[in-house]
């Protein structure tokens, strides 16, 4: 299937380029789209790209399900399909696109998970408050994605330079999915540890060896920390008690967002702040705000 990777490769520079899609979306969709090539390879080598459609489709969702995988894993992949095939079509690669009729598979509603108030006290006071580098430059990312909500993806393209009016502004600007720009306020907590880890830890981390002299948060051999990273020291934190339970480093994100809804914040205030194209995606947090209510209600009221 040469021809389907050749078409691939010319679909994903497009939707990276063109469609100012981030690297993280585009690996995705390559994935996705390399998986159906491999079915495509194993079961129809035979046919012509133009040949592809409906049925083909038909029978790689039901190969997905057969693997077990979940209803939104499969909706994913489906979408990710759709468009493709969408593409080939208005680039007048392939006549018709009957793969455009596949179904989405309804998928299971999961509420985000989210940490406390009283959780999140307790992380920062508790567990953040040492002084090495390493101490400093963690209490600052974490302030940071609480204080303002941000997708770790943006919180580690940040560069010094970004925050270098922050005393005055107090405020960053972010550009997000899709290259959209957005204003985030970043809240006092936040710039007092940035404050502290620019003062005295991040020249030490820079002197660890391979040196990023425009990077905001470095690891500790002096390079740019990634979103794989700060996920893996939310779980050494997770491993030292800190939380109650394994989560990735977003949780800080959707407790942002649910803590601003539960003391009264205007949902369309916070889809800005998320950045979020669409309100329906923000409305997400006041169920998670109404799950969190029942379960205050239930566990004090005495005849709950």
């Amino acid at each position: 299937m040469d021809a389907y990777q050749k078409l691939l490769e010319e679909y994903l520079a497009y939707i990276a380029k063109e469609k100012g899609y981030s690297a993280n979306t585009v690996r995705g969709y390559r994935r996705d789209l390399e998986d159906f090539g491999a079915f495509l390879q194993k079961n129809y080598e035979a046919l012509e790209i133009a040949q592809i459609g409906y049925r083909e489709g038909r029978y790689y969702l039901a190969e997905l399900n057969k693997r077990g995988l979940a209803k939104s894993t499969i909706a994913r992949k489906s979408a990710a399909l759709r468009q493709f095939f969408t593409y080939l079509k208005e680039d007048e690669q392939i006549e018709d696109n009957t793969i455009v009729l596949l179904s989405t598979p309804k998928k299971g509603k999961r509420l985000p998970k989210v940490l406390s108030e009283i959780d999140i006290e307790r992380f920062f006071d508790d567990f953040l408050s040492g002084e090495e580098p390493r101490d400093l430059r963690d209490r600052a990312l974490f302030e940071l994605l609480y204080s303002s909500g941000l997708r770790v993806s943006e919180l580690v393209a940040l560069n010094v330079s970004d925050v270098a009016n922050l005393a005055q502004v107090q405020a960053l600007r972010i550009i997000g999915k899709g290259q959209k720009e957005r204003i985030v306020p970043v809240g006092s907590k936040a710039r007092e540890a940035l404050d502290k880890y620019l003062l005295h830890a991040r020249g030490l981390l820079l002197a660890n060896g391979a040196s990023d002299e425009e990077a905001l948060f470095l690891n500790q051999h002096g390079g740019r920390l990634t979103s794989r990273g700060v996920d893996y020291l939310l779980e050494e934190y997770f491993k030292k008690g800190a939380l109650k339970y394994k989560v990735g480093a977003h949780v800080l994100r959707h407790s942002f967002a649910t803590h601003l809804l539960d003391n009264g914040a205007d949902l369309r205030v916070i889809q800005e702040l998320l950045g979020h194209e669409s309100l329906s995606t923000t409305q997400i947090y006041t169920e998670v705000s109404a799950s969190h209510l029942k379960a205050v209600y239930h566990k004090y009221h005495p005849r709950a």
